[in-house]
């Protein structure tokens, strides 16, 4: 039996304001700013993002809260996913 080789993926981001509306400030994915989504431009709302993420195979496997209160009072969050490589 061969063990499965997996490909990860990790995204940083904030939400505007205070996150009711789910909707993300920056986001950053595998270290690189995303400036718009689909044909729209915007930047997604999280569960736009992670059905996105799901439709194409990933699987969340981690999720971690940094919150910067003494900077600059940012909150990122950080998500960690990973897929079988085919």
């Amino acid at each position: 039996m061969t063990m499965p080789t997996w490909e990860y993926k990790q995204i940083r981001f904030d939400f505007k304001g205070r996150g009711i509306t789910q909707e993300m400030n920056l986001v950053d994915i595998d270290g690189e700013r995303i400036r718009g989504w689909g044909s729209g431009g915007e930047v997604p709302t999280l569960p736009e993002m992670l059905t996105a993420l799901g439709k194409d195979g990933w699987e969340m496997v981690s999720h971690m809260v940094n919150q910067d209160g003494q900077a600059n009072g940012v909150t990122f969050h950080y998500l960690y996913f990973k897929r079988p490589v085919v």
